[in-house]
This record gives C-alpha cells, sequence and structure tokens, in this order.
C-alpha cells in the first residue's frame, strides 16, 4: 500500500485563517519564513494590515466568525 501525503507551500506573508470579525476589529493570521503564524488587524482608515502584537490571542482569531466575502469586498473598497 502505497501512501501520499499532500504539501503545502509555505509562502511569507500566506493568509492562513481570515479576515475575521473581532470585538471592534479584523484580523487575520498569515505564515511567516520560520513556518509559525503572525497576527494582523487591519487599518480601516489607511486600508492596510499591521501586526497586532500582544492585543490578539490566536485562539480568538480561530474562533471569531468569518467575514463574508461580499461584505469585506465593501470593507476594503471603502478603505
Amino acid at each position: 500500500m502505497k501512501a501520499q501525503m499532500m504539501h503545502v507551500e509555505i509562502f511569507v506573508g500566506r493568509v492562513l485563517v481570515g479576515p475575521k470579525k473581532l470585538r471592534s476589529c479584523y484580523a487575520r493570521i498569515v505564515s511567516q519564513k520560520d513556518g509559525s503564524g503572525r497576527i494582523e488587524k487591519f487599518d480601516l482608515v489607511s486600508g492596510t494590515w499591521f501586526e497586532a502584537h500582544e492585543s490578539i490571542t490566536f485562539s480568538e482569531v480561530w474562533s471569531a466568525p468569518s467575514v463574508p466575502l461580499l461584505q469585506w469586498a465593501d470593507i476594503d473598497r471603502k478603505s
């Protein structure tokens, strides 16, 4: 019997989870060079993502509801 494993290339900055709607912001998890993840928050004013530091936990992002694609397109267009 032969087994095959799926392999996903790790690209720096690849969005792994999100965007997700948190308390008062949008967040996502992106991949880093060493294979770990980094949490980023979306700034509505500038329309850019920036590192969330320790203000948001991975479990918060994982458990938060996803933002519907059409709603996200509208948010992204307005920023």
